[in-house]
């Protein structure tokens, strides 16, 4: 489970910021019944609500706080004792670095990647079944392609006849 998190402060564990996205992803895949059109939105929109997702759980640590008589928030005094890649210090340090040329749009950068890699990571899952799976069943008419029809015939059957 969660053996090598165990270490790692709880209020940097949240599996619940995926909950939006995933429920706008799943709802696109139930009104369209289409991969290719949940890839695109279901999954673009599951990378971007993924950063409004973390809001109503991170707001809070943008409260004021005074340590050793020095202001800060929150969450610049989490991000001191853990550097995260969510916490004001690393997007500081990021900002400083390579990704400095996009002139402070890092937010909007970053989740507009990781929409595009929602999109692609959805489409190499979705067909994954398809590389791994066909081995089950085959057709009982040559050529044809295996639907929801009861024409699929087990392996195990061919493989092992009764008699």
């Amino acid at each position: 489970g969660f053996y090598w998190w165990s270490h790692y402060p709880i209020s940097f564990v949240f599996p619940s910021t995926m909950i939006p996205g995933a429920l706008v992803m799943d709802t696109v895949l139930l009104l369209t019944r289409n991969w290719m059109i949940t890839a695109l939105v279901g999954g673009g929109a599951f990378g971007l609500l993924f950063y409004p997702g973390n809001w109503p759980i991170f707001g809070p640590t943008h409260l004021p706080l005074v340590v050793e008589g020095v202001l800060l928030s929150v969450a610049d005094y989490t991000g001191f004792l853990y550097v995260r890649t969510g916490t004001p210090e690393y997007v500081r340090n990021i900002e400083q670095g390579s990704l400095r040329t996009f002139g402070g749009h890092t937010t909007v950068i970053a989740t507009f990647f990781a929409a595009f890699i929602s999109m692609l990571m959805f489409c190499i899952w979705w067909y994954l079944p398809n590389l791994y799976c066909t081995a089950f069943s085959t057709s009982r008419s040559p050529g044809a392609r295996v639907t929801m029809r009861k024409d699929v015939i087990p392996l195990a059957k061919k493989a092992f006849p009764r008699g």
